[in-house]
């Protein structure tokens, strides 16, 4: 989407900096979001801008279908050009054409990373139909893990809405209301400065990928579960110079790494075992040395987000970063580390420990194991293998399997480790068995 490059480089300042991206002498504040239709505009919630052109919203409360979308910035009302959903569908980025003038409410500084502000320099802002604002107290506020993010848990002076931002007494953004906390009165959730900063570089990925799905005639992709089939037995197959080969390559769009596979005569399809929620790009290309780039045609395959596993009364009892002491033997099993360090990573200790509990009367095998290692860039390494059911271990059936053999780090070993939250996630047979996040101690 060329008509974007702006907010891509916009963004990289951004969330690499944390800093002002434009001085104005008007304080931010709230956007406020309207369904355009023939019969006029109707109220229906708020945005916090982040960047002239980009507000960053919460579905909650939105209605599930709108005419137009369209964002009132303090001196026109903007179409909404994007709707982009990030975080597992918790966040919207909302991109809108400014036509080249400065919007008259200008977007939040975002607060610097590494800084927790004390409660008295804290407020939530929110708003209504009648464009009102109203402002909430922070009485108390925590570091918290939501839904494997970095989170703060805060007290209110009162209620808010979800969506609000949560502002220094200096106008600078610290986090946005996502969630209302279920113990406690006028308690909330609310994510951090570099959640919203990695929601914002899923949004990037969004808007780097290729804009239509052009593969070439006779490609066809097809999914069951997470198991997903490339079959290019009817294209007709390009011509190649010499010193070529022919490639098929599988991206995910949001990777910084290529899957790729050299064609001959006898191969016309592969299967491949993906991860739920991500959006994949393939195709077939010709190259004199490694692949380094995308096919010019392209498939476009999203997969969907994955169902929680109950078959079988699945229980997960644990699924974590395991230690194995030095100079263990073959009985010794990994210990749960408190803390995932990188010097941890990079010893070969460290291993991927899981104990399931179900219920089943008879072995039965066949069916497919995917763990999933996301980094804090969007980068996503997979590990696959076979899982069974065994009535003899139903009750535990506890395993472990070194991380260094697993694949999942030869990357981040080579190229380094970003700072931020990792994620893993565990799928049987393409459903969700269990996942958890973790921030990397350097």
């Amino acid at each position: 989407m060329k008509k974007w490059t702006a907010f891509l480089i916009a963004l990289v300042m951004l969330v690499s900096a944390g800093t002002v991206i434009a001085e104005t002498a008007t304080s931010p504040d709230l956007y406020d979001l309207y369904d355009a239709t023939e019969a006029g505009k109707t109220w229906i919630g708020t945005a916090v801008p982040v960047m002239d052109g980009v507000a960053v919203a919460s579905p909650v409360g939105l209605p599930e279908k709108v005419t137009m979308l369209v964002i009132w910035d303090g001196s026109a009302y903007r179409p909404v050009s994007a709707a982009l959903p990030v975080a597992d569908g918790k966040v919207l980025v909302l991109l809108h054409e400014t036509d080249g003038a400065k919007p008259a409410i200008p977007a939040y500084d975002f607060l610097n990373t590494g800084i927790m502000p004390q409660t008295g320099d804290l407020m939530v802002r929110s708003g209504d139909w009648m464009r009102s604002r109203v402002n909430r107290a922070v009485y108390d506020a925590a570091l918290i893990t939501w839904n494997g993010k970095e989170a703060m848990l805060l007290t209110l002076s009162g209620d808010t809405v979800i969506g609000s931002p949560v502002v220094t007494t200096d106008g600078k953004l610290a986090g946005i209301i996502m969630a209302e906390y279920a113990e406690g009165v006028n308690r909330y959730v609310a994510l951090t400065v570099p959640e919203i900063s990695i929601c914002l570089q899923e949004a990037a990925g969004f808007l780097d990928a290729p804009e239509t799905d052009n593969r070439p005639e006779g490609y066809q992709v097809s999914m069951e579960e997470n198991m997903v089939t490339f079959d290019w037995s009817g294209v007709s197959l390009p011509e190649i110079k010499e010193g070529e080969k022919l490639y098929h390559i599988v991206a995910d769009s949001e990777s910084s790494y290529l899957n790729y596979l050299e064609m001959d005569e006898n191969t016309t399809a592969t299967t491949m075992l993906l991860t739920p929620g991500r959006t994949y790009l393939s195709g077939l290309a010709a190259f004199a040395g490694v692949p380094d780039d995308l096919p010019q045609q392209i498939a476009i395959t999203a997969l969907p987000e994955a169902e929680k596993l109950t078959d079988y009364e699945f229980k997960s009892l644990i699924f974590a970063i395991a230690e194995m002491p030095e100079n263990a033997d073959e009985t010794t099993m990994p210990a749960p580390t408190t803390q995932v360090t990188e010097e941890l990573l990079r010893s070969g200790r460290a291993c991927m420990l899981s104990s399931t509990s179900y219920q089943v009367s008879k072995k039965m095998e066949g069916f497919s194991l995917l763990v999933a290692l996301t980094a804090p860039d969007g980068s996503n390494y997979r590990y696959e293998s076979q899982w069974y059911y065994d009535p003899e271990i139903m009750g535990e059936d506890e395993w472990y399997t070194s991380m260094e053999e697993t694949g999942l780090l030869d990357m981040l070993n080579q190229n380094g480790y970003p700072d931020g939250i990792y994620e893993m996630a565990m799928y049987v047979d393409g459903k969700l068995a269990d996942s958890f996040s973790f921030e990397l101690i350097k």
